[in-house]
């Protein structure tokens, strides 16, 4: 259970990503040893993932986002896990959901072009094991993209 302490560490770390233990403990209330002690323990318990740097994919060449609804033909464990294990090895599939509802599956994928997202998916995404069908939502503008999350 988080309290109010592990709140705070976690909305710095989230705003400053390269906080340094001492101003951790300065903004937070805590010295260094315990925010040190606590932020540890979070990153052990899987609250806190590794460090990374969020690259925006239009400045490196990727113009298209794509939302890519899939459905299964089969349902069941295996054929599941394998549609999984699959998506894991598609590099332009930045994110894949499973749903409820219509569809089983949500694929955020990116592309330098149109041209481009056809290949992926005549390469890449169709060749998914147990892929029935995929319905395709090109984006239009992002109005949100965040990975900040509310504590």
């Amino acid at each position: 259970m988080l309290d109010e302490a592990d709140r705070r560490i976690l909305r710095c770390i989230q705003a400053n990503p390269d906080i340094t233990m001492r101003e951790l403990g300065d903004a937070t209330g805590l010295s260094h040893s315990p925010s040190w002690r606590r932020l540890q323990r979070l990153k052990e318990d899987g609250v806190v993932g590794e460090k990374a740097y969020y690259i925006d994919p239009e400045k490196v060449g990727y113009e298209i986002r794509v939302l890519c609804f899939v459905r299964i033909a089969a349902h069941n464990r295996d054929r599941l896990q394998a549609f999984e294990d699959a998506v894991q090895r598609v590099p332009e599939i930045l994110q894949c959901y499973s749903l409820s509802g219509d569809h089983d599956y949500v694929l955020h994928v990116v592309a330098k072009s149109v041209r481009n997202y056809e290949e992926t998916v005549k390469n890449a995404i169709v060749e998914l094991p147990n892929v029935q069908s995929i319905s395709t939502s090109f984006t239009l503008k992002s109005v949100k993209d965040t990975r900040v999350i509310p504590v």
